[in-house]
């Protein structure tokens, strides 16, 4: 089979990889050690696959099963019933299904009552740890590059170039929060007993049954959430008690150099940020905030610098200014597939520049 093309899911869908995470199968431990050697381009994917199995498998594997089994042993001892003389030799893996991803390990030969009393055991003992043990898992889209992730409730999310999400070690268990750091499309499995929640420097996100876009890079200007469907509750950092509610097809925008902990008697909450409409595209079908996810490069009326920066992050440049006067030129105009070279040659067109490329690094003059 050619592993050299699967992702994250595919991984998690192979037997074979489900049984080199639990470690109790010497013949998969070897093939998948040995091919990650031959293969270090897929040290990222293995290691993110892998970290996943884990979280959605409740962090079991063969060796901590055994553990856990000894405790529970111990903890049972006085028992009027022994329920089983020894322990289980190997663990049956149960594949996993892309529309079902939760893991069920059966244990063979273990009587019935038996199997509840331990996965009731079990489950106090993992909750109780799970701060320790459930450790959060990163997501980074590297610049250039954009990353799709599907979270245990189906929640989907996409990490535009330069982005960093983090996810709780329990998540979904009695909430679910992960930290943005960069730009995200987010289309949530609504839970009104799990809130999903979006946590930037600056605000903090709550869905109710939505899908939203957030821009949060730390080096960027302002910080924005768009609603694109559904409804979102906005809270600004440091003033909890202050809620926006937007409505579809309308966007949070709140500047990084505004100070948040200004006290109320001061400076109101509403005049640190604006509340306006998403910019609809000319063919009126597609929003200028998400089209980032349709792999289109879009500019609306923007300046240069601004612009240098999208496309910073969009190709894995690095773009130097040196003419100061083009900082303020505006530009419209939406790429689709285009090189960066083929952008610029179309931005001169309507703008008054030269550049020159020199490896990474492209100088505006």
């Amino acid at each position: 089979m050619n592993y050299s093309k699967f992702g994250i899911e595919d991984f998690l869908s192979d037997i074979s990889f489900q049984e080199y995470c639990l470690g109790n199968n010497e013949q998969a431990v070897a093939f998948w050690t040995e091919w990650l050697i031959d293969h270090p381009e897929k040290a990222s994917t293995i290691h993110s696959a892998k970290a996943l199995y884990y979280v959605l498998n409740g962090n079991i594997t063969d060796e901590n099963f055994r553990a856990d089994y000894e405790i529970f042993q111990k903890a049972f001892g006085q028992l009027s019933f022994n329920p089983v003389p020894h322990l289980p030799s190997e663990q049956k893996v149960i594949p996993l299904k892309r529309s079902n991803v939760n893991l069920v390990m059966v244990l063979t030969g273990i009587a019935a009552c038996f199997l509840i009393v331990f996965a009731v055991y079990l489950f106090k003992v993992k909750k109780s740890k799970e701060s320790i043990t459930n450790g959060a898992l990163s997501f980074s889209s590297p610049l250039g590059k954009k990353k799709s992730i599907i979270l245990t409730d189906g929640t989907k999310i996409i990490l535009n170039g330069g982005s960093k999400l983090t996810v709780a070690g329990n998540y979904n268990i009695s909430q679910r929060d992960v930290i943005l750091e960069g730009e995200g499309y987010f289309d949530v499995i609504h839970n009104a007993q799990k809130p999903f929640t979006v946590h930037t420097a600056k605000i903090n996100i709550k869905d109710i049954g939505t899908i939203f876009n957030v821009k949060a890079y730390a080096t960027d200007k302002t910080t924005e959430a768009s609603l694109i469907k559904g409804a979102v509750e906005i809270t600004l950092n440091n003033k909890t008690k202050s809620k926006i509610l937007l409505n579809p097809n309308h966007k949070l925008v709140l500047l990084n150099n505004k100070d948040l902990n200004i006290a109320e008697g001061k400076k109101t909450v509403k005049e640190l940020f604006i509340v306006r409409k998403v910019t609809k595209n000319t063919d009126g079908n597609s929003v200028v905030e998400t089209d980032w996810t349709q792999n289109k490069l879009t500019f609306s009326d923007q300046p240069f610098d601004e612009i240098a920066v999208q496309m910073e992050r969009w190709y894995g440049v690095k773009i130097d200014i040196i003419n100061p006067d083009v900082r303020a030129y505006h530009f419209t105009a939406t790429f689709d597939h285009e090189d960066i070279t083929q952008v610029l040659e179309a931005l001169k067109l309507s703008g008054n520049f030269k550049y020159r490329k020199e490896d990474n690094v492209i100088s505006i003059y």
